[in-house]
Parts: C-alpha cells; structure tokens; sequence
C-alpha cells in the first residue's frame, strides 16, 4: 500500500520543484554558449561562423560526452543513495567513489578520443567540403577549447554529485555566478584584445573552470555534501563495468539525439533561404525549451532510483506516471505560448516577411514536439532510475533514425513539403521513440525490480568501504 501522503497532487508539485533547478542549470550553459556567438558575430562573419560551427562540434563531441556518460553517475548515487545516508562511516563514501569512476573514465574518454578528433580536425572539416581558411580557424578555435571540454566533463560529473543529494539550487547559483563571470570574460577577450574568436575559446574555458572551483568550494565547506566524499581512493578502480556500461549506455542515448538534430539542420541547410532562417528560429528555439525534458530526465531518474533504493516497487509504480503528467502539463503551457504567438514570433528574429510566415508555418509543429519531447526526457529518466539506460539508446535509434529522419528525409524532398515535412517527419520519429520508451516503462516489474535494486546498492554500499584504501596519506 501507498502511504497516505503520496498523491498525484504532492508527487506532481515535487517533481517540478525538482526539475527547475536543474533545467535553469542547463538554460544558463546554454545561455552563456549562445551569448559567446553572439559577441564574435560583432567581429565578422567568418568569426561568426567559425565559433557557430566550433560550438557545435563542440556540443556534438564533448557536450555529449559529459552529459551523456554523467548519467551512471544518475542511476548508481540515486540508488544507493538512501542505502549510504542510513549508513555510518565509510559506507557513506560510496557516491564519492562512483563521482571519482565518473571522472577517470570520462577523463579517460576525453584524452584518448576528444582531444585527438579536435586536434586534428582541419583537415576533416575540409574533407567534409568547407574551405582550408575556415577549416583551419576551426582547428584552432577546438584547441583552444580543449581545456573547456575537460573542465565541463568534470564538472558534469560533481554536479551530479551534488543534485543527487538534493543540492540543486546550490548548483544553480554556481553555474549562474561561472557564466556571468564567462560573458563577461568573453566581452573583454573578445572585443578588446588581440585574441579574437580565441578569447571566447579561452572565456568558455573560464567559463566551466569557474563551476568547477565553486562546486568544489560548496563540497568542502557544507558538511551535508562532503559527508558522501571520503577522499581520492584506490577503490574508485575496483569493479568499473557497471558504471562503463551505463555510462556507454548514457552516451548512446545522448549521441543519437545530438546527431539527429545536426542531420536535420544539414537537410535544412539544403532548402531555399526563407526556410533555412525560419530552421535557425526554431533550433535557437528548441535550444531553450530543451532544457524542460533535460531536466525533468533527470530529476525523474533520481526520484525513481531513490524510491527502487529504498525496495518500494509499488511507490515507484505510482510514480511512473508523475513525469508524463507533468509533461502534459508543461508541455501544454509551451503549446498554448507558441500557437499564440505564431504569427508574431518570427519577428522578434528577422524582419524578413517570408522568414516569418515559414516561422509560423512550422511553430505549430514545434509545439507538439516539445510535448512529444518532455514526456521522452520523463521516459528516460524513468529507465535511466532503473538502470535500464540501455533501452533508452536503443529505443532512440529505432525512433530517430529508423522512423523520423527516414520519414523527414521523404516528407521534405520526395513529398516537397520542405521544412514543414521535415518538422513532420521528427515528431513522428518523437512519437514512436515515447510508444517503444513507454512500452519498456510499463512492462517492468517494479516490485521485483526495487527488490532487486535494494539489494545490489546495500551490497555496493557494504563492499564500497571494506578494505578502503586512500590515495593520498595524512
């Protein structure tokens, strides 16, 4: 039985007070993404371009890198985590040694694949038809951002540190003071120095560096935080698979979401004018909504790890259902937001009239896809709470690529219909990727699943702090 407190009403209000810490975490990365192209766009526009497309690529490689293999660190601290807070002593440092797996292996994964594609990624650019200049002020501009990519891989992996043990408005407030500090940087470097698009590579560096130090900061001196850290242990080493495989997992799932999205802006790139500036209002667009379903994916995996954690199946039942409401209704809000200002919306981005009547042609679509969207953050964070990230990748591979970027592919330029097809074809691909997630959600057992889960993180726990051995002495 469910205790008396647990309603639709009190789980819904959670929820969303839980997701919107996190999703002003993500608007403020991308805020600060967003205002560094913005300040090298008042240098040129081949400056312009090449922090557009080295962002990009950024996104595509490091960002995914981060936020995707971050999210073991999700499945195995949610799950343990009211094992280890019930615990005393050393048992309590096991989210210490899962964040220091978190950051050798995604540490590991930067050097041996990021650094060496960034490092030498000209020439590849201009395999890939763009011109040697802008090839090679690509090249540079990644260089230059290696120490930024490291920076937000470990500083993905504290903060799910720290947002796992409920400390989400404190990362909010050390992600806001580092962009403000990175916009800042970025407008001095950029504008007034000789650095160029450099300084804004050297800003963003500054940029995650900063979250990096006042997370580090907030650990040592809040003793709720620092009691799950134990130190630097040699026990961070034993028995990595399971946090590779779900990081690996994570990565898969992020990855073909990440791609899809550049292959449809590739296929955009393709279209008349009028079409490929109403692309760009969108995708600015989405890059604000999509902060909601990645931030509900993630508090959503917490509040089901946590739940598994404590062997209550028959509660983690009844909050399945909370992410898909909420999204309902969030979701429904961005609807009714976007419909009403369709035929306005455009101009806030371009005076030219047929880049606003495209605008309002394809917002509608965008409406339903941010509901479609939601709903699948909700779904994978669901499954990535019951360590069954796994099918949340494979799910997107079969809903992205088999369905939506195939139907988008036929719908824009065999059925003539141009962006709107192409719109068309990613919600439909979004729709089947929440049928197949929602499939997996439903089917599970998730009695025998909390029983299984209860189990596996008192022994992790347990084994966590037997035969501890510091890296570093007193």
């Amino acid at each position: 039985m469910l205790p008396v407190t647990v309603t639709y009403r009190t789980e819904i209000w959670q929820l969303f007070i839980d997701t919107m810490p996190i999703t002003v975490s993500f608007a403020f990365q991308n805020v600060m993404q967003a205002a560094s192209i913005l300040i090298c766009g008042r240098l040129g526009t081949f400056e312009l371009s090449v922090a557009s497309f080295g962002y990009m690529f950024f996104s595509s490689t490091a960002t995914m890198t981060a936020i995707g293999g971050s999210t073991a660190i999700d499945t195995l601290c949610s799950q343990a985590f009211n094992s280890a807070s019930s615990a005393r002593g050393d048992q309590r440092h096991y989210l210490g040694i899962v964040l220091q797996r978190g950051l050798i292996f995604l540490a590991v994964f930067f050097f041996a694949i990021i650094m060496p594609l960034w490092w030498h990624s000209g020439p590849l650019f201009h395999l890939l038809g763009q011109k040697e200049d802008f090839s090679s002020a690509t090249e540079s501009f990644l260089k230059a951002l290696l120490p930024a990519g490291l920076c937000q891989v470990i500083s993905e992996c504290v903060k799910k540190f720290l947002q796992v043990q409920n400390h989400r408005a404190a990362v909010g407030w050390c992600i806001g003071i580092a962009a403000i500090l990175g916009v800042v940087m970025n407008y001095i470097l950029v504008l007034h120095t000789n650095l160029g698009v450099i300084g804004a590579a050297i800003s963003h560096a500054i940029y995650h560096f900063t979250t990096v130090v006042t997370m580090v900061v907030y650990i040592a001196f809040n003793k709720s935080a620092s009691q799950y850290w134990g130190g630097f242990t040699w026990k961070a080493f034993a028995d990595p698979w399971p946090f590779i495989i779900l990081a690996l997992s994570g990565l898969l799932t992020v990855a073909t979401e990440f791609w899809c999205f550049q292959s449809v802006a590739l296929m955009a790139a393709t279209l008349d004018t009028a079409s490929i500036g109403a692309q760009s209002i969108v995708m600015t667009s989405d890059l604000i909504f999509a902060t909601v379903p990645l931030g509900i994916g993630v508090s959503s995996s917490h509040k089901i790890g946590k739940t598994l954690g404590l062997g209550q199946g028959s509660k983690a039942r009844f909050q399945i259902r909370i992410p898909y409401l909420l999204a309902l209704i969030i979701g429904s809000v961005e609807c009714v937001i976007l419909l009403s200002a369709r035929n306005v919306y455009g101009r806030a981005f371009s005076d030219d009239v047929d880049v606003v009547r495209t605008t309002a042609q394809v917002l509608p679509l965008l409406a339903i896809f941010q509901c479609l969207d939601i709903s699948n953050g909700g779904a994978a964070g669901i499954l990535r709470g019951a360590g069954k990230t796994h099918l949340s990748g494979g799910s997107n591979v079969v809903g992205y690529y088999g369905v939506g970027l195939v139907l988008a592919w036929a719908l824009c330029f065999k059925a003539h219909l141009g962006l709107f097809g192409l719109w068309a074809g990613l919600i439909t691909g979004s729709a089947t990727l929440l049928l197949i997630q929602s499939g997996w959600v439903f089917s599970i057992n998730w009695e025998r699943e909390a029983d299984s889960v209860l189990a596996r993180a008192e022994e992790r726990v347990k084994i966590g702090a037997d035969e501890r051995t510091p890296l570093l002495q007193d």
